[in-house]
């Protein structure tokens, strides 16, 4: 038999031979089928339009919280309806115009004329603004509402506490007549300013923003004072943040009182006590309206409390005291008012000492009216000079006696009248914000 294996037809029916070790030898020497090669398919490049992954971001980024969330949903961006007050940030800046970026269908626009802040305004700054139009035209802006609105704007803006701008037309017998928007209001004068001017009429011809109190079919009452105070507000948060002691800063006096006067400081006030300007019950206080340079010298977060200086501490009355009166030395003075506990002298302007009763002769005095009368001119003796609390004690008893003892007793009585006369005083005034 020869080594080449022949193929066998078998009959319909007939059983496979059987692999033999020939038959499997004969089979792994045939040489092995090689298939053909398939020619490399080219990778199919996609057609149509690139998607730029770098400004998609930029602008998911600039879409609003509100706006993602409806994207995300699957429901378009609504247009905000007018008189709405909206948040957003600065997309892109032209000579004329300013455009923002508020989630909407499409950008609003705001003339940038018309901002308070346009020079400092650059793109990708956070604003906040009110709708004025929204429709086919597009998104009309504005920082306050005014001009053609109308009044179910005011309505709007009256429901939201909204500010809207009008012009002071006229006085009556309550307060002004105001006009917003080609619609007349009415300003009660208490509403006119937090800090109102002694003559009312230079208000007439101003153009003021108002916060609409009250609005219905034919009253429209407004207050400028109520947006003045929610503005206070917002720069008390900042200034409380910001003021530190030793600041020296410039402010409106804005109440005057006996014991001092309240400055304006940015939406705090502070007092400058009547000892910071001098002693002397004829000492000149500042008007009010009147700018000053003040030191913030403590502040008291706590109880909102500040309390003020001058701006160089080494101004004023007691600036040369201690050159200029010398302890046991004698000095001519006036009598400027009389106490039951003694009579207070004039030694230079804005410099006062007291003289108390037990200091007033060699024997006892009952009451200083006995020995001294008002506009007097005395002879008094310096005793003690307290700088820190600008306080000075005198004597007119020849060498001055027991002075110096009686002058720190005398002292140490007021302080503790004073606390006790002022304790529950104090206590419900603790958490008064001067403001």
């Amino acid at each position: 038999m020869s080594d080449r294996i022949r193929t066998i037809r078998r009959k319909k029916g007939e059983k496979k031979p059987e692999k033999t070790v020939e038959t499997l030898a004969a089979t792994e020497a045939q040489p092995a089928e090689v298939a053909p090669k398939k020619p490399k398919q080219k990778k199919k490049v996609p057609t149509g339009p690139r998607i730029d992954a770098t400004a998609l971001a930029e602008e998911a980024n600039a879409l609003g919280v509100d706006a993602m969330a409806s994207l995300m949903s699957g429901a378009a961006p609504k247009d905000p309806e007018p008189g709405q007050q909206v948040s957003g940030t600065v997309a892109s800046i032209t000579k004329t115009t300013v455009f923002v970026n508020i989630g909407a269908k499409s950008e609003g626009v705001i003339d940038k004329d018309s901002l308070s802040h346009s020079d400092t305004l650059k793109v990708g700054d956070a604003i906040s603004v009110f709708v004025v139009s929204a429709g086919a035209r597009g998104i009309k802006l504005a920082e306050k509402l005014s001009g053609a609105g109308t009044k179910e704007m005011l309505e709007e803006a009256f429901r939201g506490k909204i500010p809207v701008e009008g012009v002071v037309e006229s006085r009556n017998p309550g307060g002004f007549n105001v006009l917003i928007s080609g619609v007349k209001a009415f300003c009660p004068a208490s509403q006119i300013e937090r800090h109102p001017h002694d003559d009312l009429d230079d208000y007439v011809g101003q153009k003021r923003v108002f916060i609409i109190s009250e609005f219905k079919e034919r009253d429209v009452v407004v207050s400028h004072r109520a947006f003045q105070e929610s503005q206070a507000a917002e720069d008390a948060e900042k200034a409380w943040e910001q003021l530190k002691e030793g600041d020296v800063k410039e402010g409106t006096v804005v109440s005057v009182q006996d014991f001092g006067v309240f400055v304006e400081l940015g939406g705090v006030q502070g007092l400058l006590h009547k000892s910071e300007l001098g002693q002397g019950s004829d000492t000149p206080l500042p008007a009010k309206g009147e700018v000053l340079s003040v030191r913030i010298k403590t502040i008291d977060k706590a109880k909102d409390r500040i309390s003020l200086g001058l701006q160089d501490q080494a101004s004023g009355a007691w600036a040369d005291i201690g050159n200029q009166f010398i302890e046991g030395e004698e000095y001519t003075g006036t009598v400027t008012r009389l106490m039951d506990f003694g009579a207070f002298v004039k030694l230079a302007d804005g410099v006062e000492g007291m003289v108390h009763v037990s200091q007033m002769a060699e024997h006892r005095v009952d009451h200083p009216r006995s020995v001294v009368r008002s506009g007097q001119e005395v002879k008094v003796r310096v005793i003690e000079i307290d700088e820190d609390r600008k306080r000075i004690g005198l004597s007119m008893k020849k060498d001055g006696g027991d002075g110096r003892n009686t002058w720190k007793k005398h002292q140490r009585d007021q302080a503790k009248k004073q606390n006790q006369s002022l304790g529950t005083f104090a206590d419900l005034l603790g958490d008064l914000k001067l403001s």
